[in-house]
């Protein structure tokens, strides 16, 4: 032991211990008692001491053996778990598995559902199992969970059911965004997933970035986790005139000739021409004819509108003539009432004289005209 253990030793012996007497002056028997009183301090402190490197031996053994045993469980985990530098894997891929998830199998029992109304295990749940690609033309989008793509999409549920071992699913070129479709299926998914409480698909920071969301979700069958997005923007375009950049990012995303989208725009676009308040009249004619797409639907809306307005024309003109001769009916008949009344009561009262008589509604109805009259 070196002299600062040393010291060390004595200043802990000197706080720990009572004072040592001097041996001088003291009975033998008390200095005998003292001796033995010594030794067996003595012997403690070197059992005690003993029993401590014992038990760090022990613990130290211990320690290496959980090492050894935590580096080949991660050595066998790492063998299996996806890489998480791989594109479209999150950090929570590449962790080892439950036993019952390590199946390799591609079939996927899983019914159509709703993550709004899921508690968070069970959306969790939806991460696990095997992925999926979907391709838009020569791009693809890797590593998405087949099981949370089922579960959330109506057109991959159906496809998959009918295909259990497939675990691709295509577009074609220029359908759908793959950013978009990405965006809804990884990055959204896995978010909300692993949230306490799941929410809705959030609007993005542009125009054209919504509306290529509100594209992917329309085709994937996922309406129903953006429709406050598709709301607002069916409102926007009843209401207000969008630029050039809008008509092109609606035109472009357009599903069918019935999206909801196109169709509130096509709507407000011939309305606005029709009354003359498209403020660049010329301006626009020249972009409709770059937009083959936009003009022919705006001229099959014109048509559509046309039709309709001489249908509502006639419509109207047929109820005010069916009005008019509904009236003439009833004069008629009103004038013949009053006509058999009055000879009626003519009839009586040339029977009766003067005195009391009794009439009907129709012959008081023609006394009190008289009585008018006078």
């Amino acid at each position: 032991m070196t002299t600062a253990d040393n010291a060390t030793s004595l200043s802990t012996s000197e706080s720990s211990e009572p004072p040592i007497l001097h041996d001088q002056g003291m009975p033998k028997a008390a200095r005998a008692h003292r001796s033995r009183t010594a030794k067996k301090n003595a012997l403690s402190k070197d059992l005690n001491v003993t029993v401590s490197s014992s038990d760090q031996a022990l613990l130290t053994k211990s320690v290496i053996t959980v090492k050894n045993v935590m580096k080949e469980q991660n050595a066998g985990s790492t063998a299996n778990a996806p890489s998480i530098s791989d594109a479209g894997v999150s950090a929570s891929d590449a962790l080892p598995k439950k036993p019952g998830q390590l199946s390799s199998s591609p079939i996927v029992d899983q019914a159509l559902d709703n993550l709004l109304v899921m508690i968070r295990p069970e959306r969790q749940d939806l991460l696990q199992g095997p992925c999926i690609t979907i391709h838009v033309g020569g791009t693809s989008v890797i590593n998405i969970s087949k099981r949370a793509a089922m579960a959330t999409s109506s057109v991959l549920h159906k496809h998959f059911t009918a295909n259990p071992e497939s675990l691709e699913y295509r577009f074609s070129r220029g359908q759908v965004h793959p950013g978009a479709v990405r965006f809804l299926l990884i990055d959204w998914m896995q978010e909300t997933c692993n949230e306490f409480e799941a929410y809705a698909i959030p609007a993005q920071k542009t125009f054209g970035e919504d509306v290529a969301i509100l594209c992917a979700a329309r085709l994937l069958g996922m309406e129903r986790y953006c429709r406050h997005i598709l709301t607002g923007y069916i409102g926007y375009l009843k209401t207000h005139l969008p630029s050039y950049e809008e008509i092109i990012a609606i035109e472009q995303n357009a599903t069918s000739d019935k999206d909801p989208l196109w169709t509130a725009m096509i709507n407000h676009l011939c309305h606005d021409r029709y009354k003359g308040l498209i403020p660049d009249a010329e301006d626009f004619e020249a972009f409709l004819e770059k937009h083959t797409r936009l003009k022919k639907a705006m001229e099959s809306a014109d048509i559509f509108f046309a039709g309709y307005a001489k249908k509502r024309a006639e419509g109207r003109e047929k109820e005010r003539r069916q009005r008019w001769e509904q009236n003439q009916a009833e004069k008629r008949q009103r004038i013949a009432r009053e006509q058999l009344a009055a000879e009626s009561l003519k009839k009586k009262l040339d029977e009766k004289g003067s005195g009391l008589m009794s009439v009907t509604a129709d012959e008081a109805e023609v006394l009190r005209g008289r009585t008018r009259t006078r």
